[in-house]
């Protein structure tokens, strides 16, 4: 089905209310009566000016004396009726917040048009026009509410029965997964639409593709049980957002925050253990440092005005952070004398002794000790990036613990939103947001820093790089007094990467070269030793890079048309969501090592009997099933649906 086909199909589904309504998207508008003490007035001249552009649009009343402004864009406006022989009447102050559409009655005075009326000091309007009911956070209430990791989303919880669900911790503005755990209404948690300025940024697992800064929004409306039919693709609630616009004035904002070092204090059980994490991720005493170096700078703002007054107006803002986070790692790690091959001091819990099997005779090796010209060369050469114990005990307890900084780099390079009024009948706006954020994991082989060079064998090792990008466009036509079609267009792309943050060639451990020829990724292969790979579920090798590009193309469309009192409407919407995806996977080689290998019976379940860093030692892998080494052979994948709505 085609894009134009799709419209089609949508204008043949007309709706009437007994109200006024409008499209898909982030528009309001304002109806109403003008009276007079003998009833109804047709003809007057109703102007609907916005207060900060200067912007106008004007209607003159049916021959009911109703009037209305359909796809109007959230701001402050002035509405003025004026009719020869009435006094003319103002009312200001009038907020069109997101999706809100008002019911604004006049009653007028005879007398000359030059005597005026000023509407003042009467209580705010309030929506009764529409069937889309929500919470509006506007601009003041987003700068001073809770704001999570400075997420706009997120603020939607201090409205009633949204509720996040996602880790905590991952609730800052380069957080799209766990940020978008959020439950409205009871609905699923994962069942949200977003949108900005009227167009869909939801990717295919449901998750916001960006997060834009607060300094580049006028207002969130989080519409949780009750929204119109046109608001599409959801199964819980909607955060119907949009962008903040320039005005006839130049304005700007900006803020600056940091969480000084000299105020923290090092980890409670680091202090106790005596460590802490020093600027280059080596552990020293605490007495020589005290706490770790992990600053975190916050800084942004935005800025805008016109570019030609009355008519052209535009809005920049920007938002960078540096987050410095720490990660705690509690690791069992072999002894000196074990990386030797000896374990004639390797006990269980309790303090028995464990045996090591010859895997070619079944039989104890003498002493429990492996002779020097039966280690594996391959496993040496590997054994020489796996960090030593803190503590020579080796009785299944942990004997390594570090704590790794995390240098996270966001950047939302900028949002920039441009608006333009060709007619009075004829407006266009747009925008473009674009963010940068780099996020490594928890390194923990010795050093967090990211100059170590022989972090690619660290379990810990990979850098999560994301690049959203979206740019939209509206266009609204204002086709008679009585009719407004409204045309837009987006797309999305949110590349969301995990990437190696250094090479590394697999023929410096020694491999055979018929190993060597099956190799699709130049990293250090996976390793797991089993009972030595408690915090990564794998013991040596980084993290194997993953390519995603979320994308979205989206376009949708509303008619509506005024008839007497009421409003008809049509619309439609489309949206193809994919996902490009790349995942090389074990491309170097996965090897899995149990103590089945060096146990007495070839099983893994007596606590006693083998111990899996022997297996490793010796080159023998699991013979349990499922545990061989393999090199994954993968091919890209494009997968993406279609979204009809009418």
């Amino acid at each position: 089905m085609s894009i134009r086909a799709a419209l089609v199909f949508g204008a043949l589904l007309v709706v009437s209310t007994a109200g006024s309504v409008f499209g898909q998207g982030f528009q309001g508008g304002i109806r109403g009566s003008i009276k007079d003490a003998g009833g109804v007035i047709p003809g007057v001249e109703v102007t609907l000016n916005n207060e900060q552009t200067n912007i106008k649009r004007s209607v003159v009343t049916n021959e009911r004396g109703e009037y209305v402004f359909s796809n109007v864009d959230p701001g402050n406006y002035a509405v003025k009726a004026v009719l020869q022989g009435y006094k003319t009447i103002d009312r200001g102050g009038i907020r069109i917040g997101t999706q809100q559409f008002l019911t604004l009655d006049l009653t007028m005075e005879v007398g000359a048009i030059t005597e005026n009326v000023t509407v003042t000091g009467e209580a705010p309007l309030i929506d009764t026009s529409n069937a889309s009911t929500g919470t509006v956070l506007d601009t003041q209430a987003l700068q001073t509410l809770p704001a999570p990791g400075r997420n706009a989303f997120m603020i939607g919880t201090t409205v009633p029965t949204v509720i996040a669900s996602g880790d905590t911790q991952f609730n800052r503005q380069q957080d799209q997964t766990n940020a978008s755990l959020l439950s409205l209404g009871g609905g699923t948690r994962r069942g949200n639409n977003y949108t900005l300025d009227g167009v869909p940024i939801t990717d295919m697992r449901n998750r916001a593709s960006a997060n834009p800064t607060i300094e580049a929004l006028d207002d969130v409306k989080v519409q949780v049980h009750t929204y119109d039919a046109e608001m599409g693709r959801t199964g819980g609630g909607v955060f119907n957002t949009t962008l903040r616009s320039g005005t006839n004035n130049f304005h700007g904002t900006g803020f600056y925050q940091t969480r000084p070092i000299s105020l923290e204090k090092n980890n409670f059980f680091n202090d106790i253990a005596g460590r802490v994490a020093a600027g280059n991720g080596d552990l020293v005493t605490a007495g020589k440092l005290g706490k770790p170096n992990n600053p975190y700078y916050l800084g942004g703002g935005g800025f805008g005005g016109p570019v030609k007054k009355d008519r052209t107006f535009f809005w920049f803002a920007a938002e960078n952070y540096t987050d410095t986070q720490t990660r705690n790692a509690s690791e069992l790690m072999p002894t000196d004398l074990e990386r030797g091959g000896n374990f004639s001091r390797l006990t269980d819990g309790s303090g028995r002794p464990v045996i090591i099997y010859d895997p070619l005779t079944r039989l104890p090796f003498p002493g429990n000790v492996i002779p020097a010209a039966r280690l594996n060369p391959v496993a040496l050469n590997m054994l020489k990036y796996l960090p030593t114990a803190d503590t020579q005990i080796d009785n299944g307890s942990v004997n390594y613990n570090r704590t790794s900084l995390i240098k996270s780099s966001w950047t939302q390079e900028y949002t920039v939103k441009a608006e333009h009024k060709f007619t009075d009948k004829v407006s266009l706006s747009g925008f473009y947001l674009y963010n940068r954020s780099n996020e490594p994991c928890s390194n923990y082989f010795g050093s967090a820093d990211q100059n170590d060079p022989n972090r690619f064998a660290d379990p810990g090792d990979y850098l999560l790089v994301r690049r959203p990008k979206i740019f939209a466009a509206n266009n609204t036509w204002v086709l008679s007094d009585s009719s407004v079609l409204a045309l837009r267009f987006g797309v999305t792309r949110f590349p969301d990467n995990d990437t190696l943050t250094l090479a590394f060639d697999p023929a410096s451990l020694g491999f055979s070269q018929n190993f060597l020829n099956q190799i699709t990724v130049q990293k250090f292969p996976d390793i797991r030793i089993r009972g030595y790979d408690q915090y990564f579920g794998q013991t040596m090798g980084a993290i194997d890079p993953t390519d995603r590009n979320w994308k979205s193309v989206s376009a949708n469309a509303a008619f509506s048309k005024f008839v007497g009192t009421h409003t008809f409407k049509a619309g439609a919407d489309f949206r193809k969501i994919g996902l490009d995806f790349f995942a090389p996977g074990n491309g170097a080689g996965i090897f899995d090592f149990d103590k089945d290998i060096t146990s007495s019976n070839g099983t893994n379940s007596d606590p006693l009997n083998g111990n899996s860093f022997a297996s490793f030692l010796l080159g023998y892998q699991s013979s349990l099933s499922n545990r061989q080494s393999t090199i994954s052979l993968a091919t890209p994948i494009n997968l993406f649906t279609y979204y009809y709505g009418g």
